[in-house]
Parts: structure tokens; sequence; C-alpha cells
């Protein structure tokens, strides 16, 4: 079985945008800490997310699966499918995090319902060390989520939380770029930080480029992603591109 994402050394990750099976070899290939399938603005269906979950695990990744807003049913069903760990997007409340935490782990600490093939892959005492071995990670991307943020770490069933800087920006008034070394903002991420400091939880968070890796890293974060694979292949395919462009000369009419 995959190890659980532990706290050292830092776990490097990067989110998977196509829903492809052989786009998760791959990414599993190339050495990923962890991948992320993105359900709440990917396309990716059941079926599919089950075979990129297992595809991920086979090739020594740990596969997480990010849901849809709200939806304590998705978290079940995420970890059902074969995820090791499920990311809950814009979680702004204690309640809302208590009703995932529930979802996420087994009786005595939740509610999740026993079912699935998940022993079939991950060993038959499955059920007795899913509740230790598997990750429920809340998103704090809204400025209440920071106020509330001490609660929501201190809940057990919540084994961490994963930063959404840019949607937080946006919830508190900020423009969507260059909010990096406003004020508040600063104090928000480092607010969150401390909590998890405090109550041993992981803290995790996206990144958009060498240098936010590397104050990240500074600040103390246990996980990071950078980027999603369609954006790496968006940007060298158009940079490709253009370099080509400059010996071919300019597109044909389309």
């Amino acid at each position: 079985m995959n190890q659980p994402l532990t706290k050292k050394p830092i776990r490097v990750g990067i989110w998977q945008q196509f829903p492809l099976p052989m786009v998760s070899r791959y990414l599993g290939q190339m050495g990923w800490d962890w991948v992320i399938l993105d359900m709440q603005h990917g396309c990716a269906n059941t079926e599919t997310a089950y075979e990129c979950l297992h595809t991920l695990h086979m090739a020594g990744t740990t596969p997480i699966l990010r849901v849809s807003v709200g939806v304590p049913a998705e978290v079940q069903r995420a970890l059902d499918l074969g995820a090791r760990g499920v990311i809950v997007p814009m979680v702004n409340s204690l309640a809302e995090a208590q009703d995932m935490a529930q979802a996420a782990k087994y009786p005595p600490l939740g509610c999740r319902s026993l079912g699935g093939d998940a022993a079939w892959h991950y060993g038959e005492d499955y059920p007795e060390r899913a509740n230790s071995e598997t990750l429920l990670l809340v998103q704090v991307e809204h400025i209440d989520a920071v106020n509330a943020v001490e609660d929501v770490m201190a809940l057990p069933g919540i084994d961490g939380c994963f930063i959404g800087p840019t949607d937080l920006a946006l919830s508190m008034g900020l423009a969507r770029k260059d909010y990096e070394q406003h004020p508040a903002h600063r104090a928000a991420m480092t607010r969150t930080l401390a909590a998890c400091r405090a109550h041993g939880k992981l803290a995790c968070c996206n990144t958009y480029s060498l240098a936010d890796v590397q104050e990240k890293v500074s600040q103390g974060f246990d996980c990071l992603t950078f980027k999603s694979e369609a954006e790496f292949f968006m940007g060298a395919g158009t940079s490709l591109l253009a370099q080509l462009r400059k010996h071919t000369g300019p597109a044909a009419d389309r």
C-alpha cells in the first residue's frame, strides 16, 4: 500500500485535469509524491476516476481526489473509489468541517459506511486502518474559513488543510494576481499555518512559481502542489509552437 502523506520530507504534488489513466501512469512514473485528481473543476466521471486513482497507486504515487463543494456523500464515495485522501473545497465553518469528517471516517470517529472494493486493493484489514491511513484535507480558501481555522484544525477526523491562495485573496476583496504581499493576505496565511502547527495537522498549499515554492518551504508547509499537467501541456506546447512559427512563418488560415 502507498504510504500516507507524512510531515517529512516535504511532499511535492501536481493536479491532474486530464481524466485519462494513461496520464496518471505518466505522472506516477515521473515520481510525483502525490497527484490530485480534480473533480471539482475537472471533467472526470466516476468510472474514469476509479481507473486513474488505482493507476496512480500502482505507479507508487499517493492518489488524492478533490470533490465538489459541500457534498459529504462525495467524500465517502471518493474513498470507496480508492483515493488515499480527499480534498474538500470551500469548507468555511466548523459545522461544515464536522459533516466532512463524519463522512470520511469509519465509526467510532465518523459514520462512513463499509463497502466498496478498497480491501481488495489495500488489504483485508483496510477498514481497521483507513481512519489513520487516509487523509481528509479541508480547503481554506475563504476568509470565513480563516476565521474558523483554529476550531476546524482542532476537530478529530480533520487531518489538515489545503490553502487556496487565489480564492482566499478574492474573498478578501483583493485582485486575483499580485496579492501575495498584501499584509492582510499574509496574515491570513500565517494564521492558518499556525493553527495547523498548534494541532499537529498537515499544512498544504498550491504554488505557482519556483520562488513561491521556496517561500512556502521556508514558511514550513508540509505538502505543496505545483500547477497541473494541463498547464504544463498548454504552456510548453504554446511556447514550442511560437518558436516554430519564427522559423516557418505565420500560421495558415484555418
